[in-house]
């Protein structure tokens, strides 16, 4: 019986401990999902305030949108967690009512026996019947078995009650939490109603201007192809300056092989360009959010973030390049043997080509434009002939 009993509770907290661990990451993401919310909504308060850029306040509007729908996904997956918890909870009770019945029927038949025997009335009497010594001595053995074995039997049903109400309890507050993020999905429902009724409001508004809106396409997308031109020309001439091989293709020295290796090593892991901001545009052909049948080629990813807040250096490098593009602000190039990250519309640059700069060093600050920032972050891998931009999200850490 006890060994069963080790088991129920082995059992119990092997489940608690599981969905311990659970919890805790369940919690973190939420944690990570609301801190990017926080942040949207303090850059979307400011582009409102401005009013200047409807097109940046629609794409925050609508990353706000996904970061909601991402958090109602969380809360289903950890309500989905608390009830496989609580079916395997409410098992575990039964288990233990099972093994405290069976206890009692044991404990029962044992009182039994020792009333046929006549060792509950007067043990003593029991003893001093003997016919022998040694038939005495054994029956002292008997009596000091049955004292430990009944005192054994009453321990365990009461050891089992109190695991049965504490599982009880835990139960209970495993509803209660079942409770709370039914009632958190409901109330997230309503606010990402609010959400899109709010971006059906902004796109309304957009169209109204969409001559407008084409011409600042145009430009825009004027700016992008002199930023990714220019940074394809400067990343070829450092390539020119690079090549080694009998065949002339690049060729890495032994020191850049050594920081391409770690650079690649610390993929996912890198942190990001900017300590607070979100991603608005993501890496690859983008449709453009409110004029139908217009797409463009990103290079890299959008990050919106504070006026004025720092750029940061996502890893160790050299800084390769430095130089402006009107309407791109000032961009720079790292490079990390055969990677290269690319800054764009910076402002207050405080690095210069040629240095070496650290993990985390502040290359200048993110350029204002009516009101809101949005710093332009790539990541470029060259190998042998080719050079490419690759997604930047792949490298930087989830938040």
């Amino acid at each position: 019986m006890r060994s069963k009993l080790l088991l129920v509770v082995v059992g119990l907290l092997a489940a608690s401990g599981v969905w311990g661990q659970t919890k805790a990451e369940l919690q973190r993401q939420r944690d990570a999902i609301t801190a990017q919310l926080a942040t949207t909504e303090r850059l979307l308060g400011a582009a409102r305030e401005n009013r200047s850029n409807a097109v940046a306040e629609l794409r925050l509007v609508e990353k706000r949108i996904a970061l909601r729908e991402e958090l109602i996904r969380h809360h289903r997956q950890t309500l989905r967690s608390i009830e496989r918890s609580m079916a395997g909870t409410d098992s575990e009770i039964r288990s233990l009512e099972g093994h405290i019945a069976a206890l009692r029927d044991e404990y029962a038949r044992m009182i039994q026996q020792a009333y046929r025997m006549r060792l509950s009335q007067n043990p003593m009497l029991y003893l001093f019947a003997a016919e022998s010594f040694s038939q005495a001595a054994l029956r002292y053995q008997l009596l000091q078995s049955y004292s430990k074995l009944r005192k054994a039997q009453v321990e365990s049903i009461e050891a089992s009650q109190r695991e049965l109400a504490d599982t009880r309890k835990a139960l209970e507050a495993e509803r209660l939490e079942t409770q709370r993020v039914l009632s958190e999905i409901a109330a997230e429902r309503d606010r990402l109603a609010g959400d899109r009724a709010e971006r059906e409001r902004l796109v309304s508004q957009l169209k109204g201007e969409e001559d407008q809106l084409r011409a600042q396409q145009r430009q825009a997308e004027a700016e992008r192809q002199r930023l990714n031109a220019e940074i394809s020309r400067l990343i070829e001439a450092e390539l020119a300056a690079e090549r080694a091989s009998s065949t002339g293709e690049f060729a890495l020295t032994p020191a850049g092989r050594i920081v391409s290796e770690a650079f690649e090593r610390n993929r996912s892991t890198l942190p990001w360009p900017v300590t607070r901001g979100v991603v608005t545009t993501r890496f690859g052909r983008q449709n453009h959010p409110t004029l139908p049948g217009i797409t463009f080629d990103n290079n890299g990813i959008d990050l919106a973030t504070d006026p004025g807040a720092g750029v940061l250096a996502i890893f160790d490098g050299k800084v390769s390049s430095v130089f402006d593009i009107p309407g791109s602000g000032a961009t720079v190039i790292l490079s990390h043997g055969a990677y290269r990250t690319v800054y764009s519309n910076l402002t207050g640059v405080t690095v210069a080509k040629g240095a070496d700069v650290a993990r985390g060093s502040t290359l200048g600050k993110a350029r204002a434009i009516g009101g809101s920032a949005s710093v332009h972050f790539e990541v470029w891998k060259i190998q042998g002939e080719t050079k490419q931009p690759v997604d930047p999200a792949v490298w930087l850490i989830k938040r």
